[in-house]
């Protein structure tokens, strides 16, 4: 019983790999954008502008903007408890995805069921990556390169 409560302790010792934290913070980014485009504020990209008004959905955009990069921050700066934070962000940022695609799916607003789809495939990598245990700070990598070959 006291082996798998160190396991489960180590678990959430270790920090998540950076790569959460950099999709994390893209994620946060994107999160903001949409809802800059909501408010109202028009994005000229190339030969076309991203316009979608909808005021309703830009607060909530906002502050889930917001959580997300608190998340992304404490796995970037290698805090302790960034796992358990940015898990708690990163579910946050998925129920209020969820919610908005549920809206977005009954309406005629395609750029937003697509904005929604590809945000909760992100949001569900930045999970997976988070869950992946990876290498403890205790335990240093070990280095291949003082390994001794045999010759056989």
């Amino acid at each position: 019983m006291t082996a798998n409560r160190s396991s489960r302790m180590d678990y959430w010792r270790r920090r998540p790999p950076a790569a959460a934290g950099v999709v994390m913070a893209l994620a946060a980014a994107a999160f903001a954008v949409v809802s800059i485009v909501h408010f109202g504020v028009d994005i000229p990209v190339g030969f076309t502008t991203i316009s979608d008004s909808f005021p309703g959905a830009a607060p909530p955009e906002a502050i889930i903007a917001a959580v997300v990069a608190i998340g992304a921050t404490t796995v970037l700066t290698r805090r302790t408890k960034s796992r358990g934070i940015a898990l708690g962000t990163t579910s946050f940022a998925l129920l209020g995805t969820v919610y908005g695609l549920n809206i977005t799916l009954n309406s005629t607003r395609t750029g937003d069921v697509a904005y929604h789809l590809s945000i909760l495939a992100t949001l569900l990598i930045i999970l997976g990556l988070l869950l992946v245990p990876g290498r403890s700070d205790a335990q240093p990598a070990r280095d291949v390169r003082n390994d001794v070959r045999s010759s056989s």
